[in-house]
């Protein structure tokens, strides 16, 4: 299970993020309230983004598929940051 949460840990924060921002968005629309919640959501996830390559870049054995895994979960923690910016982005825009 600990593999499995590392692997998609960025992927998961990601999607836990676009939701939480469609969430303000349709709620609050382009009011002040929704730019600051925005970009309290980014911050909190790429916090927890950044735990998670953490663990990720600590989980270091001798073998193969620990090796892999480390590989893959930065990846997708890499994908998942460059994924909040931009998706923070928007309430620095506007």
């Amino acid at each position: 299970m600990r593999s499995w949460l590392l692997l998609l840990g960025g992927l998961l924060v990601w999607a836990v993020h676009f939701f939480a921002l469609y969430a303000v968005g349709s709620i609050f629309l382009t009011t002040d309230l929704a730019r600051g919640l925005t970009i309290a959501l980014t911050l909190v996830c790429l916090l927890v983004l950044s735990l998670i390559g953490r663990r990720a870049w600590l989980n270091r054995a001798p073998d193969a598929e620990s090796d892999w895994i480390r590989v893959v979960a930065l990846w997708g923690i890499a994908v998942g940051g460059i994924a909040i910016l931009w998706q923070g982005l928007v309430a620095l825009l506007i």
